[in-house]
């Protein structure tokens, strides 16, 4: 893709389309950015048994031992939080990073739950200056760190378009004030390197007991 921190993977679909509807015992929350010229919403895990619905497809996925070598990890790669980013319109670029000055300790993960994204993908800008677009396929994640410099594709689609969304990384708690200022503007329960569960209140996360 002759970009930053960015790699493509296959995926199995049995997994992702557990996804294709929420799931009645779930509990979950949303959250939407005004910011990013669409509708674009987060829904994800409200509280911990939901959140293990997401643990157990990131699992499954073995999404972990792709970036396991690039993390400077003590047991385990963690998963931070896990959602799905629903939109239907995008009118203009936000080009943005998900990842900065993190030393690369977190990585963000995306796949389509739905087979209408190819589309409606992603843009991001290329090394040699030039801008480039993936397209969202059945099938395949992608996964990037630091750095890299990407927006939803201006367009619209009928249908809303579903992308499983990860966000995971290192599990020392030393990295975790520069990881936070992405994750924790995302969603409103997470889980912390070290394993702790905290709820966001006004973009602050508190532990629960």
């Amino acid at each position: 893709m002759l970009a930053l921190n960015v790699m493509t993977f296959p995926v199995d679909c049995a997994v992702v389309d557990e996804f294709a509807s929420l799931p009645s015992e779930g509990n979950f929350s949303s959250v939407s950015p005004k910011e990013w010229n669409s509708d674009i919403e987060w829904i994800s895990a409200a509280d911990e048994p939901t959140f293990a619905l997401f643990q157990t497809a990131f699992d499954r996925l073995g999404i972990a031992d792709r970036t396991a070598p690039y993390l400077d990890i003590g047991n385990t790669v963690r998963l931070y939080a896990g959602f799905l980013v629903v939109r239907s319109h995008c009118t203009d670029a936000h080009f943005h990073v998900d990842w900065s000055e993190a030393n690369n300790e977190a990585f963000t993960f995306m796949t389509p739950v739905n087979g209408n994204g190819s589309d409606f993908g992603l843009l991001y800008k290329r090394l040699d200056g030039g801008l480039g677009e993936y397209r969202y396929r059945p099938g395949e994640g992608i996964a990037f760190g630091d750095k890299f410099e990407h927006s939803t594709k201006p367009g619209q689609s009928g249908q809303p378009v579903v992308i499983l969304c990860f966000v995971y990384g290192t599990d020392k708690m030393k990295h975790w004030p520069k990881i936070n200022r992405t994750v924790g503007t995302q969603v409103t329960h997470l889980r912390q390197p070290d394993g702790k569960f905290t709820r966001v209140t006004g973009g602050s996360a508190h532990s629960q007991a």
